[in-house]
C-alpha cells in the first residue's frame, strides 16, 4: 500500500510539473509518464484521465492551503485583522512557489474549464474557501472597530482578484513583444519588486484618496 501511494504522488508531482511548463490543453498522459519515469499504462492504473489527474492536484493544493490557514489563524487568534490578512496571503504565495503553482491563475482555469464539470467544482471549493477566509478576516476587522464599515464580498473580490492581477504581471518581467532579446520587457523588474503583499494590503485598507 506505502509503495502504491508513493507511486500515485510521483505520478503527481511529475504531472504538475508537465502542466506548468506544457498548459493543461498540450499535456498529454505520455508526456506525464515520461517525466514519472514508468509507462502510460501505469498512470492509467492510478487515474482515468488527464483530467482525473489534474483534478486531483488540486484537491491536494487544496487541502494543504486550507490546513495552513487554519494553523495560520490559530497561531495568530487575537491579533489585529490586519496581521492575519498578511499571513495567508505570504502563506499563499509561499505555497504556491513551493508547489509550483504560481502561474496556474485560479479565476483563469475556472472560467476554461466550463465543460469539464469535475474540475469546475474542485477550482470553485479552492476559491469559496479563499474567499470565505478574507471574508471572515474582513468582517472581524469590521466588528472589532479594526476596519471602518465596508463592502465585505466587494472588498474580498477585489483583493483576490488584485492578487491574481499581480501575480500574471510579474510573470511578465522579463518577456519582451514578439520574444525580441533587445526589447524592453513587458513589465519592468523594479515595478514588480513592487509587487508586494504588503504594498497590496496597504493599498486596500488605505485607499487612494490623499
Amino acid at each position: 500500500m506505502k509503495d502504491k501511494t508513493q507511486k500515485r504522488q510521483r505520478i503527481m508531482d511529475a504531472a504538475l510539473q508537465v502542466f506548468v511548463k506544457s498548459g493543461y490543453e498540450k499535456t498529454k498522459i505520455i508526456d506525464v509518464a515520461q517525466a514519472a519515469g514508468i509507462g502510460k499504462g501505469t498512470v492509467y492504473e492510478y487515474f482515468e484521465s488527464k483530467e482525473e489527474l489534474f483534478r486531483c492536484i488540486l484537491e491536494e493544493y487544496c487541502h494543504l492551503y486550507q490546513q495552513n490557514v487554519r494553523t495560520i489563524l490559530g497561531e495568530l487568534e487575537g491579533s489585529p485583522c490586519r496581521e492575519k490578512l498578511l499571513a495567508v496571503m505570504r502563506m499563499e504565495n509561499d505555497l504556491k512557489h513551493q508547489v509550483h503553482l504560481r502561474s496556474l491563475n485560479p479565476v483563469q482555469l475556472f472560467m476554461e474549464f466550463t465543460n469539464f464539470p469535475g474540475l469546475k467544482q474542485a477550482i470553485q471549493s479552492m476559491l469559496k474557501f479563499k474567499f470565505d477566509t478574507v471574508c471572515g478576516i474582513l468582517q472581524e476587522g469590521i466588528d472589532s472597530g479594526e476596519f471602518r464599515k465596508f463592502h465585505v464580498s466587494l472588498a474580498t473580490a477585489a483583493l483576490m482578484g488584485a492578487g491574481s492581477t499581480i501575480d500574471s504581471l510579474s510573470s511578465l518581467s522579463g518577456c519582451t513583444c514578439d520574444g525580441e532579446e533587445e526589447a524592453e520587457p513587458l513589465v519592468a523588474a523594479e515595478m514588480v519588486a513592487e509587487f508586494t503583499d504588503e504594498n497590496l494590503l496597504n493599498l486596500l485598507i488605505c485607499g487612494l484618496e490623499a
